[in-house]
């Protein structure tokens, strides 16, 4: 049997990430949602962090367009967990890798409605930065940072009018969370995510 190559394996019908984008793109946000979760909880036990929260995150956006900010938040949240994660697990090798992924981190989870663990991050950014560069190091970080917080802030200002409640979606969500460690602000937001919903939809 012929070997696989690295084309042949990211184009494989298998291959949960290409799946996702395809339904994705086809506008089966639903289905990519799932594909994406999948991806990033094979991702995670591998440790293969970066590529975990990238579809964690993608996950996210694919629920925002089916109209419910409240679910996409806590995967906002989670992406933003796994890319601090990244940062304390990969600095011992790449200090560039854990400042970016501190700015990663930064940016998601102020898309969580999380400020208080968006300033811890950016603080972590900070001192990271001026370690690294004494001179103009905290300038630069700056700077990204503040164009990471505009960008969050131009993507909630979307807002989709079609909102739908799914108990399908929520059912991922928690099996997702389950895989990871416990987070007293992610195990509120799915405990509420029920009760917001049906307030929405009242």
């Amino acid at each position: 049997m012929k070997a696989k190559t690295w084309i042949d394996r990211i184009t494989d019908d298998d291959n949960l990430w290409f799946n996702a984008i395809k339904l994705e793109d086809g506008g089966n946000y639903y289905e990519a949602f799932v594909c994406y979760l999948k991806d990033s909880a094979e991702c995670l036990k591998n440790n293969f962090f970066v590529k975990a929260a990238l579809s964690c995150s993608c996950a996210a956006i694919c629920i925002a367009h089916q109209g419910n900010p409240i679910a996409a938040r806590q995967l906002y949240l989670e992406a933003a967990r796994i890319y601090e994660e990244n940062a304390d697990f990969i600095i011992g090798e790449s200090i560039r890798e854990s400042l970016w992924s501190l700015q990663e981190a930064y940016e998601y989870y102020l898309l969580g409605v999380d400020g208080d663990k968006a300033e811890k991050v950016y603080d972590k950014a900070l001192f990271l930065a001026g370690k690294v560069n004494p001179f103009s190091g905290e300038d630069e970080i700056m700077q990204r940072m503040k164009l990471r917080k505009k960008r969050a802030s131009d993507t909630m200002s979307v807002t989709h009018t079609n909102l739908q409640a799914s108990d399908k979606i929520e059912e991922e969500i928690q099996k997702f969370m389950r895989l990871r460690k416990p987070d007293p602000i992610i195990d509120n937001m799915i405990d509420n995510t029920s009760k917001n919903n049906q307030r929405q939809h009242s």
